[in-house]
């Protein structure tokens, strides 16, 4: 079954991370930020065009693949990396409520572990 990924990630912004989460606007940018990034990841892997994307293309195999994609093709740091995966859990977490049949793919997701990072300097 596909599933649309326009109305879960709008009402993920517009009500969730708003109504439920409670965040700030400036935190709210940041999800939005790492969640551009990785569905026009998920768009070039898959070669097509973001419009056209379903909950079914954001597999568990290509989130690993974005979050290496950062580091090796962005240069990020683990930090950067982190947060990133931070935003995609929160995301996951908020799929997997939704159709039951993605639970798998969440939980997956769910367990990827941060990277250790160095701390940074202090001034």
């Amino acid at each position: 079954m596909t599933h649309q990924l326009g109305p879960v990630v709008h009402a993920f912004f517009a009500h969730h991370l708003v109504s439920v989460k409670g965040l700030r606007p400036g935190s709210i940018r940041s999800y939005r930020d790492a969640m551009r990034l990785f569905l026009l990841f998920v768009a070039s892997d898959k070669k097509s065009k973001v419009s056209r994307l379903t909950l079914d293309d954001l597999s568990f195999e290509r989130v690993l693949a974005f979050l290496d994609h950062l580091e090796s093709s962005r240069g990020n740091r683990p930090q950067t990396r982190n947060q990133r995966l931070a935003a995609l859990r929160v995301f996951f977490d908020y799929v997997a409520v939704q159709p039951p049949d993605l639970l798998g793919v969440c939980q997956r997701v769910a367990a990827i572990p941060s990277k250790r990072a160095r701390p940074g300097d202090v001034s």
